[in-house]
């Protein structure tokens, strides 16, 4: 019998012609070349499962040909070869050949040893045969795959995000909705499908929304998101609402909830404006000091001039102005005699450095002649001039003594009242 099939399409009992002689029915051959020439393999199974016709297109799909198989049982042997998985492809076998299942999808290994997706198909022709169609939906099965995979990390990123996700048609009307994991609280959920959102917002956010809805179905592109309120619950909720243009006439509306960010958008403003008046009251401090200080040394240079004309006063009445004077040394103090500035040479009289002289009282650097008396009552709460020279020495740091003449004048602010002193030390 083998000897009399040509190729693949070779057909036992079911091509015999009716009677030994006559001609086949009319139709067989275009029958027969319509299944040569199909996309899809198709064979002709018996009752006991025994190939009656195998199709190019069979062999294409899976390598094998009539001869390599002669019943289906085979094919399944050589194209399942991990025994769990073939039990459970002989299990779907059972149940399309049953008829309790129209196909079945199973993983084949070819002749060749590639490894494909078919689908296999049932149609029974009469009590005996069975016409079994394959399909190669490897292909399919992988962008299947692949959709899936996509499918799943879109949730994935859905539900990671704090958003409330709304399919949308160009009027509004609620298509499906989507809520991320985060959103605590939804304001529009799946009992609203059928209803438009404009229509379930305030009057304020439903005529942004409105707005931004027509300029998204009208430029195709994204409008610019829009803020709104609602209260819920005895609160007011704040939200954020994105437009997204989709494939046709559909829309995406992605609304979240920015009330905490609205509050700490608030709270960081309140200090900022705090921040803001604490800079204005320092500035204006600084400001204050800078013109106090200005006017301490305003009068600082009024008093030193006075000074040196009275020193030059007396010089001249003495007929001494053209004779060297000795190295005199001036020391600035504020009201309570605390010493605020001193000159370089104050540091090489005494032995004090500069930082050391401020900050101590001028008259703790002299000894006899009752200096702190004098300069007190006389010069600070006097507001006169004053000389210590009799017994008065200079103590230096290194606890030697200096005889010095003291001349101390007041400093006075424009009101009149003694802000401090200055006193010029002269040795002598």
């Amino acid at each position: 019998m083998r000897g009399e099939r040509g190729e693949n399409d070779t057909v036992e009992a079911s091509t015999a012609r009716s009677d030994g002689g006559e001609s086949p029915e009319p139709g067989r051959e275009l029958c027969l070349s319509i299944l040569r020439k199909a996309p899809d393999g198709f064979v002709l199974l018996d009752g006991k499962g025994r190939y009656r016709y195998m199709n190019p297109a069979f062999t294409r799909i899976t390598g094998y040909t009539m001869e390599d198989l002669p019943d289906i049982s085979t094919w399944f042997e050589c194209a399942c070869p991990n025994p769990t998985y073939r039990q459970k492809v002989h299990e779907l076998r059972q149940e399309l050949f049953s008829g309790n299942c129209d196909s079945m999808v199973v993983t084949i290994v070819r002749k060749d040893g590639r490894v494909r997706e078919i689908e296999a198909r049932r149609t029974p022709i009469d009590d005996d045969c069975i016409l079994l169609s394959i399909m190669d939906v490897t292909e399919q099965t992988l962008i299947e795959e692949s959709l899936q995979q996509t499918a799943s990390e879109l949730s994935a990123v859905i539900d990671s995000f704090p958003d409330l996700f709304l399919r949308l048609n160009a009027d509004g009307t609620i298509l499906d909705t989507r809520a991320g994991r985060l959103v605590e609280r939804p304001m529009i959920t799946r009992a609203h499908l059928g209803q438009r959102v404009q229509d379930l917002l305030p009057p304020g956010g439903s005529e942004a929304f409105l707005g931004a809805l027509r300029e998204a179905v009208r430029t195709n592109a994204r409008p610019a998101p829009i803020e709104f309120e609602c209260r819920a619950e005895g609160e007011t909720r704040c939200y954020e609402a994105r437009v997204v243009p989709l494939h046709g006439t559909h829309l995406m509306a992605i609304i979240r909830d920015i009330t905490e960010r609205k509050r700490a958008e608030e709270e960081l403003q309140r200090y900022r404006e705090h921040l803001e008046e604490v800079v204005a009251e320092r500035t204006a401090e600084l400001r204050r000091a800078n013109e106090q200080l200005e006017h301490l040394v305003y009068c600082i240079e009024v008093t030193e001039r006075k000074a040196a004309e009275r020193w030059l006063d007396r010089s001249a009445e003495k007929g001494t102005v053209a004779v060297d004077e000795p190295e005199s040394v001036r020391i600035t103090t504020n009201e309570t005699g605390t010493i605020i500035i001193a000159d370089l040479t104050a540091e090489r009289l005494s032995g004090f450095s500069r930082d050391e002289l401020v900050g101590k009282t001028v008259w703790s650097l002299f000894s006899g002649g009752g200096v702190r008396e004098t300069l007190s009552r006389e010069v600070l709460e006097g507001g006169r001039s004053a000389e210590c020279s009799e017994g008065v020495a200079l103590v230096r740091k290194d606890g030697s003594k200096e005889a010095v003449h003291i001349t101390a004048e007041p400093i006075k602010s424009a009101a009149g009242a003694v802000i401090g002193m200055i006193c010029t030390l002269r040795k002598g």
